[in-house]
This record gives C-alpha cells, sequence and structure tokens, in this order.
C-alpha cells in the first residue's frame, strides 16, 4: 500500500484522518505565507521532509501531489506529480 501523507492546519480534520488506513496526517502549525502558492510549496516541502524522515519516500521518489488550483474550499482539483529532491 502507497501511504498517502496529509497536511492540515486543522488539529480536528487530523485526527479524523487517522480514521483511514494509509493516510498519514501531519498538522502544519507554520502560520500561513501571504504569498498562497508560495504557502503551498511550503506545505510540500514539509510533507516531503517528513515523508522521508519516516521513510515512506526518498531521493528521486516520483511522488503525487494533490492540491487546489484556487484558494479555498472547493477548489482540489490540481495533481502535480514531482521527483523528490
Amino acid at each position: 500500500m502507497v501511504p498517502i501523507i496529509a497536511i492540515s492546519r486543522e488539529e480536528q480534520a487530523a485526527r479524523q484522518m487517522h480514521l483511514y488506513r494509509g493516510v498519514y496526517p501531519l498538522l502544519y502549525t507554520v502560520p500561513k505565507n501571504d504569498d498562497w502558492k508560495a504557502d503551498i510549496d511550503l506545505r510540500v516541502a514539509f510533507g516531503m521532509k517528513a515523508g522521508q524522515a519516516h521513510g515512506f519516500i526518498k531521493s528521486n521518489d516520483l511522488i503525487i501531489i494533490i492540491t487546489g488550483w484556487s484558494k479555498g474550499s472547493g477548489h482540489t482539483n490540481t495533481m502535480r506529480i514531482m521527483r523528490v529532491p
């Protein structure tokens, strides 16, 4: 099974994600960046570092990032494939 690393600023959402098999929620407590795209990139980097620290991913692996194309709920419709540095 491929693990899903889910990053959330909401404690309740992170706790609820523990109920799903294969989902590893991470609580992201860093204050929001005013630049929305930069904030997304910081969270992706946080998830990659945590995934490497837990042995889920390693350098040069391909990973899939699911994000939104715009701020706010209801816009989670973008998939990016990235190589772990």
